[in-house]
């Protein structure tokens, strides 16, 4: 079984210690930096595992179709590790497991991204954020849903899967929902409404097969799970979806 192990240090690291034990069990471990993966890594790959924080972990899924990813927890002493299956000193009890095939997986829904018609090659885990590229300056920007449609003036535009519900969603008052959850949910950061500008689009919730159209009328920025991001200029066409490829999660 060829394994892609995704840390944040490959090299005389903790990390690196975890990749040695995961050739010891049998697997073929090849190694990847969090920061340089890329689509061409995941090929002809068993099952990814992400050993590190929830930044590593985040990394390592954005690419990922249908394999199966297994998230470690590299310092859960000092590590949030939300995004995490397993402590580290339980690396060795899983991965004797999944060598069995005696282990079970969980969907987590998420988001997909088309610019000017072109989808993205990475989907976003926990959320998708969209904003004027200086964040001290007011997002203005046409949005469309369903029917819909006005120009809007705030901070920026929030879209959230289940599983980042419980992390900036939630700071932003939304309220959390299952990661298993086929829709998104939609947040207004900061509306601005004035004599001449009023909002009716604050909060929504994209369903399956649903769509919904964000046009930025300023230079903006894109930002996928708050690791990497895409500049937008006036007028580019955002569409947010739910994506066709849930990730696989190994519990």
């Amino acid at each position: 079984m060829k394994a892609l192990v995704v840390c944040k240090h490959p090299k005389n690291s903790k990390e690196a210690s975890a990749c040695r034990l995961i050739n010891k069990e049998g697997l073929k471990a090849i190694y990847s930096w969090k920061n340089t993966l890329s689509k061409n890594d995941l090929k002809n790959i068993d099952i990814i595992i992400a050993i590190g924080g929830d930044g590593t972990i985040l990394s390592a899924s954005h690419y990922l179709k249908n394999k199966p990813l297994l998230a470690v927890n590299i310092s859960p002493k000092t590590s949030e590790g939300a995004l995490a299956t397993i402590p580290i000193k339980q690396l060795n009890k899983k991965l004797k497991q999944i060598l069995k095939n005696k282990y079970k997986t969980e969907k987590l829904e998420r988001i997909k991204i088309i610019i000017n018609n072109k989808p993205l090659p990475i989907l976003a885990l926990n959320e998708v954020f969209i904003a004027n590229e200086k964040a001290y300056l007011i997002s203005k920007y046409k949005i469309k849903f369903k029917n819909k449609k006005e120009i809007q003036k705030s901070s920026g535009l929030l879209f959230s899967t289940g599983t980042g519900s419980t992390a900036w969603f939630k700071s932003a008052h939304g309220i959390p929902f299952s990661p298993q959850s086929k829709y998104i949910k939609m947040i207004v950061r900061e509306p601005y409404q004035g004599r001449l500008s009023k909002i009716s689009i604050k909060q929504r919730i994209i369903k399956e097969n649903e769509t919904i159209t964000i046009i930025p009328l300023t230079n903006s920025v894109l930002a996928i799970d708050s690791i990497r991001e895409y500049k937008l200029k006036p007028n580019d066409k955002v569409k947010i979806k739910i994506s066709k490829y849930p990730l696989m999660g190994i519990k």
